[in-house]
């Protein structure tokens, strides 16, 4: 398997909604690479998740499909960390993809304003600061911290949105469609598999 330089773009995706688009649209814009992965995460403490992985898969699926069809390069979904069956910690999933793909180059996305807590607040936060690759995207309303990671790509003309899967939840859970902030087809297979009610 050649070298390939990635995107990977991580989350519960419990359900994907718009602002995860805008992210995968970003990537496409503004960053040159191979592939871009969505990785959705396993059971977390810090996310309900509600879903099961097979559901969060579909979903993901008819997102894509449906906003990016025509995508000049592979937008993957990977199952990779549910299939470790266990939540586990970025620093270790990337450990763990390196050794699996020793050839790729991971370019870990997250939004700028988890800059500032890596090394505090995540687990071996201080060595996935000095050894990861960031893909930061600039949140227009936070400042940069002045204390960046060596190896970071910032992007910066990103359409910022605060839309959250858990907001998107509780609006299903009172019986809303969730449109706008689903795509139909993502809308359509809550509503016939009766997921977050």
């Amino acid at each position: 398997m050649k070298n390939k330089k990635v995107a990977l773009y991580g989350g519960s995706f419990s359900p994907p909604h718009l602002g995860h688009a805008s992210v995968i649209e970003a990537l496409l814009r503004l960053f040159p690479c191979d592939e871009i992965w969505v990785m959705l995460s396993a059971d977390r403490k810090d996310k309900q998740i509600t879903a099961d992985g097979k559901n969060r898969i579909k979903m993901l699926e008819l997102m894509i499909n449906e906003l990016f069809p025509d995508a000049k390069i592979p937008i993957l979904i990977s199952d990779f960390e549910l299939k470790l069956n266990k939540p586990t910690a970025t620093y270790e999933t990337l450990r763990l993809l390196k050794e699996k793909y020793p050839d790729h180059t991971f370019n870990f996305v997250l939004g700028s304003d988890n800059l500032r807590i890596i090394e505090t607040e995540w687990v071996n936060g201080e060595r996935l600061f000095q050894e990861a690759d960031f893909l930061a995207l600039k949140n227009p309303l936070i400042p940069l911290p002045k204390k960046l990671p060596p190896h970071i790509t910032i992007l910066n003309d990103v359409a910022w949105t605060n839309i959250s899967s858990t907001f998107v939840r509780k609006l299903i859970a009172q019986g809303h469609s969730g449109i706008p902030y689903l795509t139909k087809g993502v809308a359509e297979y809550i509503k016939s598999n009766s997921l977050y009610k």
